[in-house]
């Protein structure tokens, strides 16, 4: 008995390194090989629809079953879809997100040569809107909050879990952007942004226990930075 807290943290560690290792290298060969399958869908709708069904297939629905079978908890408790946080705590975490867009917002205005534009929102269809600007920030923080960020905060103090966490979300996207443009200075800013985004999230998640307030976070930001366009 003496020997089972030692070898909870390793055999977790292992399970969660293991899961980790074969979600990148399936995500790899989606977002270099096959990404021409959604280069080939001439509707905006159904590429997205079609994007965001890969999310579910290859992300929420893994780490859903990997709740269920490795941590024997139901999946929308294991991935914070049924935590509701308290008042407080949601008065917070807005008060928090109106801080973190406030400021990105005046960087970006003052610093980034960009400006406040509507006009790209408004012309993009309702159905495509909700696909891009809700759906696929939902699927995004299922992975990447509801489950990463909960492993390993039970593994990691909670900075280092939120770093990590964070290098892995800025992980994800680099098969992508090194595929389609390589290193570059705009994918340098990007990673950068989606970095500090992330750890935004993981502080909420953390806070709430809930994946309601990244998922709040992560649609705004992603509206913002669709009405800052450049100059």
């Amino acid at each position: 008995m003496n020997g089972l807290p030692n070898q909870y943290p390793r055999r977790a560690s292992l399970q969660l390194s293991l899961f980790l290792v074969a979600l990148f290298v399936v995500w790899t060969f989606r977002a270099t090989l096959f990404i021409a399958i959604d280069e080939s869908i001439a509707s905006p709708i159904a590429r997205a629809a079609y994007s965001n069904l890969l999310k579910l297939i290859l992300w929420v629905s893994p780490a859903a079953a990997f709740g269920y079978w490795l941590r024997g908890t139901p999946p929308a408790r294991y991935l914070g879809l049924s935590v509701m946080p308290r008042l407080r705590n949601w008065l917070l975490c807005l008060a928090v997100i109106f801080i973190f867009l406030s400021a990105v917002a005046l960087l970006t205005l003052t610093l980034g040569g960009k400006s406040f534009s509507s006009a790209s929102l408004i012309s993009i269809p309702p159905v495509l809107g909700l696909l891009q600007f809700v759906i696929s920030p939902l699927l995004e923080e299922l992975l990447f909050r509801g489950m990463v960020m909960k492993e390993f905060l039970t593994l990691l103090p909670i900075s280092l879990a939120t770093v990590l966490t964070s290098l892995l979300f800025v992980g994800v996207h680099l098969p992508y952007w090194l595929s389609h443009g390589g290193p570059t200075t705009a994918m340098l800013s990007n990673a950068i942004g989606v970095f500090v985004f992330s750890l935004l999230a993981c502080w909420l998640y953390a806070k709430s226990a809930s994946i309601w307030p990244p998922t709040l976070a992560h649609i705004a930001n992603n509206l913002l930075s669709s009405l800052l366009v450049n100059v």
